[in-house]
């Protein structure tokens, strides 16, 4: 037993020494570790001449569940997450036009109804069809577009602190971009635990190292990611109130009590609007619940699709 503890510390050793050494090279590597666990693995798919990065895990036979990431997010917002759900359903999280590794375009519009659009042609590329669809603050706001417009495609819409309504009680975030500011943007690499503060309740474990890593890339595509949160701020065509009475399918929304982003109040504005829709505010929870607990947010998931 003493070799082997001796054995995994080195290793451990070994790994952490790797991890400070090489970071971006051992990031790589503990992002793979994690989608091997969780039973998801990268693919893409070229669609109408771009390609689309993608995990996906599950059988192909089962019934199939497609996440949306945030703004400024990626496709491993879901990997934690779908640990929970590729034992019983097929995966598919895209890296949204504009995030991740997908190519960023200049000259594109990034406006939710474009990149609605966008989605639809990925959604046949890769034969989803009867789909639960589940969508986190942006991904939740183009989820809700995408089911209103492709409405027999939907089994069911799960919205995670979701876009697209005007909150009764505005939040830190939506303060400060009244006054000009945008703290979803760094201004520095080290800003970058200001950013993970804000967003979760109670920060995600990421690893020193990684930690750096994800800090210079998030910083490298900052100026990228205002063009797109600026053409969103000022789309006002796609607002969720007058859509979301004509939305038929079961609808979870899921909020965490805490979120700094988007406050927990947008709930008291959709909850009227969608009077058959199961309602989850989960506590202690911030902005990106997935990532926050993503076994108790799964749970509510599951129990949601269970319980249709």
């Amino acid at each position: 037993m003493k070799k082997v503890a001796l054995l995994l510390l080195f290793a451990v050793a070994a790994l952490v020494g790797l991890m400070a050494v090489f970071p971006d090279d051992a990031t790589r590597v503990a992002f793979s570790l994690e989608r091997v666990r969780s039973g998801v693995h990268p693919t893409s798919v070229v669609v109408d001449g771009n390609t689309w990065h993608y995990l996906e895990g599950g059988s192909a036979d089962a019934p199939a569940v497609l996440l949306l990431h945030g703004f400024g997010g990626d496709k491993d917002n879901w990997t934690r997450f779908s640990n929970y759900l590729t034992d019983d359903f097929r995966v598919v999280a895209p890296d949204l036009p504009g995030f991740g590794d997908s190519v960023r375009h200049a000259d594109w519009d990034y406006s939710l109804s474009a990149q609605r659009d966008r989605l639809a042609a990925f959604i046949r590329a890769v034969s989803l069809d009867r789909f639960h669809i589940v969508g986190n603050s942006m991904g939740g706001h183009l989820a809700a577009l995408y089911t209103h417009q492709y409405p027999k495609r939907i089994r069911s819409l799960a919205l995670f602190n979701n876009a697209g309504v005007e909150a009764p009680t505005p939040s830190e975030v939506q303060l400060a971009v009244e006054r000009g500011e945008n703290p979803l943007i760094l201004s520095s690499p080290e800003d970058f635990d200001r950013l993970v503060t804000l967003v979760s309740h109670k920060p995600p474990f990421i690893p020193w190292p990684a930690r750096r890593a994800l800090a210079k890339q998030t910083f490298e595509y900052a100026a990228f990611n205002q063009t797109i949160f600026d053409t969103y701020k000022d789309d006002r065509s796609t607002g969720l109130e007058p859509i979301l009475p004509e939305i038929a399918a079961p609808v979870l929304i899921l909020w965490g009590e805490y979120d700094r982003v988007l406050d927990v109040s947008s709930v008291d504005v959709m909850r009227p609007l969608l009077p058959r829709a199961e309602v989850v505010i989960m506590r202690d929870t911030g902005h990106i619940p997935m990532l926050e607990r993503p076994a108790e947010t799964a749970r509510h998931f599951r129990a949601f699709v269970d319980g249709l």
